[in-house]
């Protein structure tokens, strides 16, 4: 319950920064496949500065790309449709590099680059992973994390039924990562972290229109 708190709160503030997607605020975006190169990521900065709420952007972002790494590599080894298997693969591409330019960020700074989270693997039989207000074995996830029982759903579904669930989780995934870099762009202060939260609120906005129109078509 914690985490539904946590996340609702978040969301809230996000919302206020006119970052999230919203119902009453139709995307002025086709429905057409982003473009498959990774987001921009301004880095000819002059100076390193840099304050609490960047640290923690870059942590939280690359523990949240690194679940949707899990997911996109099983999408890419088993989702039947094409159009799914090549989402994925782009996804993959570009998070991947946002992983490597906010790592790079953390180990400049001198702040903690998160370790990888053991509960997040598919057929991981620790009671402790299991449920969202679980964080498992000392593991401080923080807010929009994916709830292990997911990704378990996810690794065991097959054919048209995975496709369906990828996307559904995905485009949830996105969403939060949307909040995430709009609570950047609100009280950040490097000036690279809020470029590349800009890019990712706009790749991430159009590959939620591309999921959603794929959805309508399954």
């Amino acid at each position: 319950m914690g985490t539904r708190r946590t996340r609702a709160a978040l969301t809230a503030a996000a919302l206020g920064a006119g970052t999230v997607l919203t119902a009453c605020a139709p995307l002025a975006l086709t429905a057409g496949p982003p473009a498959g190169a990774p987001a921009v990521v301004v880095t000819d900065v002059p100076n390193g500065e840099h304050n609490a709420q960047d640290v923690l952007f870059a942590q939280r972002m690359i523990q949240h790309h690194r679940q949707t790494l899990i997911m996109a590599e099983l999408a890419r080894k088993r989702a039947r449709n094409p159009e799914v298997r090549a989402t994925a693969e782009r996804i993959e591409r570009t998070q991947t590099a946002e992983i490597a330019q906010l790592t790079a960020w953390l180990k400049e700074w001198g702040d903690q680059v998160p370790a990888p989270d053991p509960c997040m693997s598919p057929g991981n039989g620790d009671k402790n992973c299991r449920g969202a207000d679980d964080v498992g074995p000392g593991a401080d996830r923080g807010p929009y994390v994916m709830d292990p029982a997911d990704l378990e759903a996810l690794s065991r579904a097959s054919d048209a039924d995975f496709d369906r669930m990828f996307l559904n989780l995905m485009i949830r995934h996105h969403s939060d990562e949307i909040a995430l870099a709009g609570i950047e762009q609100r009280d950040g202060l490097s000036p690279r972290a809020k470029a590349l939260a800009a890019s990712i609120t706009k790749a991430r906005t159009a590959e939620i229109v591309h999921m959603r129109s794929m959805l309508v078509r399954f």
